[in-house]
């Protein structure tokens, strides 16, 4: 991926990640429901476009956050979508796939 393209992508995603957690209400639960691991602390979403200057070093070279408890909330939800993901390359966290109907089978009847 060239790097503009990457940057737009990861600008989009700063935008949309800041408007969702902090404009739009909506279950997040749900959307986080669907989030698989844990954080592997590499610091990737902290340097996203660029570098968080809360972001620390410990001695063994994984990060940290210096504000950890008072962390902005798109922090506390990232990653909250699959294409969050094709942001960083080294975070652990997955997502379960949404089951998608079989062709010809109908769905279920709304209530």
């Amino acid at each position: 991926m060239a790097d503009l393209e990457l940057m737009t992508i990861q600008l989009r995603g700063k935008l949309r990640r800041f408007v969702q957690s902090n404009v739009i209400v909506e279950d997040k639960e749900a959307l986080l429901s669907r989030r698989q691991g844990d954080c592997n602390r590499c610091g990737a979403c902290c340097k996203i476009l660029f570098r968080c200057p809360f972001l620390g070093t410990n001695a063994d070279g994984s990060y940290t956050c210096r504000i950890y408890e008072n962390r902005f909330s798109q922090c506390r939800l990232f990653p909250l979508h699959p294409q969050d993901l094709r942001e960083v390359a080294e975070c652990s966290y997955t997502f379960v796939e949404e089951p998608q109907p079989l062709l010809g089978t109908p769905l279920p009847a709304s209530e």
